[in-house]
């Protein structure tokens, strides 16, 4: 599921409509909950993820993209991170 808001770019943005556009990251904390998923693993090869995650844990979907899912991770802020370390709650 991406973002309802898309930027056309064939138009000119006031400098507020272009501020709102590109900084809807500021509100996926407030942003209702789109599923749950729950934390399998948190083996990462190349990035730190079990000082964010905890294994077995259920989280909130903020956002989703194809390849993250964007949750409130341990540290209480938003997160992306690979689909690969949940699976559906």
């Amino acid at each position: 599921m991406h973002t309802p808001y898309a930027i056309d770019y064939t138009r000119t943005w006031t400098m507020t409509e272009r501020t709102v556009a590109t900084m809807i990251h500021l509100s996926w904390k407030d942003r209702e909950t789109i599923k749950k998923v729950k934390c399998v693993h948190t083996d990462a090869e190349k990035y730190l993820v079990h000082n964010a995650l905890t294994t077995g844990k259920i989280y909130d979907v903020k956002n989703e993209t194809e390849e993250f899912y964007y949750i409130i991770d341990n540290t209480g802020k938003v997160g992306g991170f690979y689909k690969e370390y949940f699976q559906d709650a």
